[in-house]
């Protein structure tokens, strides 16, 4: 009995050293597995950082460039409208100075230069000139011995516009008219544009 005991323990001890192989080739696994399902894990994490990271930098870059746009935008807003008020201011102050010529005596030597300048020696054509003129534009067309037609027109500041249908041409020569070319020129020239 001794020996089928020494054998039993043999046996025993036997199945012991089997078990513990097998626990510890199990534990290995399971820690070889889990090693591999944590690195798993960590590498897919670290991609979800990577592309959570670029999509951010993404939509940070697009706003900042947005931003940065609608600054400029709003900028070259203010700007215009600066340049748009020291226009207008400009144009403010060139009609008043106009309106300030037209109460002076220079203005009727004004109109007798234009007047001059049509070389008129006939009946043919006509003016338009403010119902203010008239008067003024009598005596410059008297002095000259002229007997040129006015009509009153609505004209703003000054000047007048003579009109010959039988020759087919008109000049201008209203202060509103060289004044909006002037603005005009002024525009186009000034830098003030964008």
């Amino acid at each position: 009995m001794i020996n089928d005991n020494e054998v039993l323990q043999k046996i025993t001890e036997d199945i012991n050293d089997q078990a513990s192989i097998v626990v510890e080739v199990i534990y290995y696994e399971a820690d070889s597995l889990e090693q591999d399902q944590i690195r798993v894990f960590k590498e897919g994490l670290s991609k979800e950082i990577e592309t959570y990271k670029e999509k951010e930098l993404s939509e940070l870059t697009l706003l900042a460039a947005t931003q940065a746009s609608q600054n400029k935008l709003k900028t070259k807003r203010d700007l215009l409208a600066i340049r748009q008020g020291l226009v207008d201011e400009l144009v403010v102050q060139v009609s008043e100075k106009l309106k300030d010529f037209v109460a002076s005596n220079e203005y009727s030597k004004f109109l007798e230069k234009k007047v001059d300048l049509l070389s008129l020696n006939d009946d043919e054509g006509y003016f338009e000139i403010r119902e203010e003129d008239v008067d003024l534009l009598k005596s410059i067309l008297k002095k000259k011995s002229l007997n040129t037609e006015i009509r009153v027109s609505n004209l703003r500041i000054g000047g007048f516009r003579y009109t010959n249908l039988s020759k087919g041409y008109e000049v201008d020569h209203t202060l509103e008219t060289s004044l909006k070319n002037q603005i005009q020129w002024f525009r186009n020239h000034s830098g003030f544009t964008i």
